[in-house]
C-alpha cells in the first residue's frame, strides 16, 4: 500500500528470493565501504612509511622554513646541559616555530644536533614527536595496526619549549658524559 507518495515494500526472509536480496545488498554494502576506504588511505601525504621512517600529517609541499639558528635563539642556555650546545634544531617537514596547524594533531621528525666544546665532538640525535591525535591519524590514514620509533617524543600539543625540555633530558640519559663514573660502560 502507497501511503502519502511513501513507496514501501516488503521481503519475506524465509524466502530464497529476500535472502539473496540482502546477501546481495550486503555485498554492494562491503564493497562500496572498502572502495571509500581505499580512496581515503590513498589521499594521506607525509606519513609514516617503511622506506623514511619520518612522520609528518602536514602538506608535503611545506618545508621547515624557520632558519636552525632562529629556532635556537628561542632556548635559553640550559644549564643541565653542562659544556654541551645544541648546535641545530629543526623538523624535517614542520615549521619548529609557527608549529602545525592543529597544534593537537602532529608529528614530524625531529633533527637534534650537539656539540662538545671539551672534546670537539659533534653528533645528532633524531626524535620522532608527535601528538596522541597525530599517531592516531598516521595509523588512521595508512590502515596501519601498529607504529614503532625508537626515538620517540609524545606531548599532549605542539609546545616548542616543551620539546625542547623533554630533548634535552632525553640527552642527559642517553650520553655518557653525563652518567656518574661508575656507571658509565667501559670501552674495549
Amino acid at each position: 500500500m502507497l501511503n502519502h507518495g511513501v513507496l514501501a515494500f516488503e521481503i519475506t526472509i524465509g524466502s530464497d528470493t529476500g535472502k539473496i536480496f540482502l546477501l546481495s545488498l550486503s555485498a554492494i554494502a562491503v564493497y562500496a565501504l572498502a572502495r571509500w576506504g581505499s580512496s581515503r588511505s590513498g589521499q594521506s601525504e607525509n606519513i609514516l612509511t617503511a622506506e623514511s621512517q619520518s612522520v609528518s600529517p602536514v602538506s608535503s609541499s611545506k618545508v621547515s622554513t624557520s632558519d636552525p639558528d632562529d629556532v635556537l635563539a628561542l632556548f635559553p642556555a640550559d644549564p643541565n646541559l653542562g659544556r654541551i650546545r645544541i648546535t641545530k634544531f629543526f623538523f624535517k617537514k614542520l615549521d619548529a616555530i609557527s608549529g602545525p596547524p592543529d597544534p593537537l594533531v602532529f608529528a614530524d621528525e625531529l633533527n637534534v644536533q650537539l656539540y662538545d666544546p671539551d672534546s670537539g665532538q659533534k653528533w645528532g640525535q633524531s626524535y620522532v614527536v608527535a601528538s596522541p591525535r597525530g599517531l592516531s591519524q598516521i595509523l588512521r590514514d595508512k590502515s596501519w595496526k601498529y607504529l614503532y620509533a625508537p626515538q620517540m617524543i609524545v606531548l599532549p600539543k605542539y609546545d616548542l619549549e616543551e620539546i625542547r625540555r623533554a630533548v634535552v633530558s632525553r640527552i642527559m640519559e642517553e650520553n655518557e658524559l653525563f652518567k656518574p663514573s661508575g656507571e658509565k660502560e667501559e670501552s674495549l
